[in-house]
């Protein structure tokens, strides 16, 4: 009994000595941006932790790839450049360029303010941690460049000294640039009512901020990722903007402010907020960026050209493993139709648009093509985008080769759409038969550098209708040939689709190595020396030693209640 109560006497003792530094650590530890912030923000970037950006960064592949001893020499060249950039920067700033990169510590932040009435003004964040000394010579070095052209004034409140440079410009209103240091946190605004806001919500307990924001949080919410907020923030409110730019020139010329007034008619007013997130080495992705469009339901006006319903959807057969790039959308094209139909009518009458579409289709000397019955009506809305890296010639580079994949509810009756088209004099096309379908050629100039022509193709096929630069594509396609295995079928494609929703308005899935290739090659060859004439490009590795880092990158978007999100990855190596 004796012996628990000294262990229970001991660890009283223990809390009782730590529960004041405990307390003093919480008092201390720097309050968010967005809670200093007032509400009025239109636009916040932030940060959250500058250091461990850092930190994730060297986990992720490309982070990793550049430790690789096979980096060394290029690393080399890099330090030799930078050691150019550095003594120059030393010798205007006083600082050397590692002792300014050092500076940004925790959070770095960014805001654009449009207050009612008010001229916009902008707010800058950044947490300088234990780099006090280098930001004081920095402050002291922008000090003497402002004496020439502005004028200084100090306030103190609650202890913290306010400085205020107003520019000598002649104008009503100057510009003004004020600062304060506050703990390791330098606020700059252009804005003095800004500044002293800021310092007014520092506690973190003013009731009115930014942080509480109901389009900011949803966007939070919805853009979360494995580490919560991610190690990058961002938020904008498209309205706010708008307005501020309205009021703005509406001072000059009244007549600019009926211009707000048909924004709402056009939908256009829905759109209350853009924003996401993006992170680095998490659990489950190399990195991942989310981005949510809060948009007030139901839409109407333009907002409905925009809709993309979400179904099940993956690669065709017809679409090779050795697919660089695929993507797929579903498109509601009837309803964008409709939606630009509405708002042409509104302007210019009911029953305007359909009017016009039945006279073009009717003008004599043309195609006898109905717009609405003969191509809105027939396709579906599945659209198809594949790239694939082309054959080279000689060891010269290829063009890529792309594939455009419309779907199609009726192949018939836009087959006979097409024939009418071709049977226009004048038309650039020629048609042949192959495989029991018709392909229209085209001529196009090979884009990359042997100024040789191509022939591009079109065709109906697998109930699509299929466009490439590269007509020989199309030929396999309608043979049901694909160059390798089907990319579905892939262990690259398989990779992503784990991260993919069951349903979604868009997929898209990439290969990093055949992208990077093309300009790894290009930088080697001595294509990026007329950029960089200080460093040799031609000392990087051989693309294998970094095309064993890359992974296959992912994306999606699906429709919420409240808007629409959209999700892009590149997967973790296993």
């Amino acid at each position: 009994m004796n012996r628990w109560l000294r262990v229970g006497t001991v660890w009283l003792a223990l809390a009782t000595a730590l529960l004041p530094r405990l307390s003093l650590r919480a008092e201390d530890e720097a309050v968010p941006t967005d809670r200093l912030l007032p509400p009025e923000v239109s636009v916040y970037v932030s940060v959250p932790d500058v250091d461990e950006l850092k930190a994730r960064f060297a986990k992720t592949a490309f982070g990793t790839l550049t430790q690789d001893s096979a980096f060394a020499s290029f690393k080399g060249e890099i330090t030799k450049a930078l050691e150019g950039v550095s003594s120059a920067i030393e010798k205007e700033l006083g600082v050397s360029l590692k002792e300014l990169l050092e500076i940004p510590s925790g959070e770095f932040a960014f805001a654009v303010l449009t207050p009612q009435g008010k001229k916009p003004a902008v707010v800058m964040f950044l947490d300088f941690g234990d780099n006090e000394k280098t930001v004081d010579a920095l402050m002291e070095k922008a000090e003497k460049a402002l004496e020439e052209n502005a004028e200084s004034d100090d306030e103190e409140i609650d202890g913290t000294k306010i400085t205020t440079w107003t520019f000598k410009n002649g104008a009503d209103k100057p510009n003004q640039l004020v600062y304060f240091v506050k703990n390791t946190m330098l606020v700059a605004s252009s804005d003095l009512d800004t500044a002293k806001g800021v310092l007014a919500r520092w506690d973190g307990k003013h009731s009115d901020t930014f942080a509480d924001n109901d389009n900011y949080n949803l966007i939070l919410e919805k853009c979360s990722t494995d580490d919560e907020d991610g190690l990058f923030v961002w938020y904008v409110n498209p309205m706010g903007l708008i307005q501020a730019a309205v009021t703005q020139v509406a001072a000059q010329n009244p007549q600019a402010a009926l211009a707000m007034g048909f924004l709402d008619p056009l939908g256009i007013t829905a759109l209350k907020a853009i924003g996401g997130s993006a992170d680095m080495a998490t659990e489950n992705f190399d990195g991942i960026t989310k981005t949510f469009m809060v948009i007030e339901q139901p839409t109407k006006g333009l907002m409905n050209v925009f809709q993309f319903p979400a179904i099940e959807q993956k690669p065709p057969k017809w679409v090779s493993t050795n697919t660089s790039a695929w993507f797929s959308l579903n498109w509601d094209i009837a309803g964008a139709y409709t939606a630009i139909e509405s708002v042409v009518d509104m302007f210019s009458g009911p029953g305007t648009v359909a009017a016009r579409i039945d006279q073009i289709a009717q003008q004599e000397g043309g195609p006898k093509v109905h717009l609405k019955k003969d191509v809105i009506d027939v396709v579906s809305g599945r659209i198809q985008v594949v790239m694939e890296p082309g054959k080279k010639k000689d060891d010269e580079p290829a063009q890529d080769r792309v594939v455009v994949a419309l779907g199609l509810k009726d192949a018939k009756k836009f087959q006979a759409t097409l024939t009418k088209l071709t049977k226009m004099a004048g038309f650039p096309g020629q048609t042949r038969e192959f495989k029991g379908a018709t392909i229209i050629e085209f001529e196009l100039p090979d884009f990359s550098g042997s100024l040789e022509p191509k022939m591009a193709g079109l065709a109906i096929g697998q109930e699509q209708l299929m466009f490439s630069n590269d007509v020989t594509v199309i030929e396999a396609m309608l043979r049901g040939d694909t160059d390798g295995d089907a990319l579905v079928d892939s262990a690259a494609y398989k990779s992503i689709v784990e991260h993919l929703p069951a349903k979604a308005s868009i997929v898209s899935y990439s290969r990093n190595d055949s992208q990077v290739k093309t300009l790894w090659d290009m930088a080697k060859g001595g294509q990026a020396g007329a950029f960089l004439p200080q460093i040799d490009f031609s000392k990087l590795p051989e693309f294998d030693t970094v095309k064993k880092y890359l992974t296959p990158n992912g994306g999606y978007s699906v429709p919420d209640k409240k808007g629409v999100l959209f999700v892009s990855f590149g997967t973790k190596k296993k």
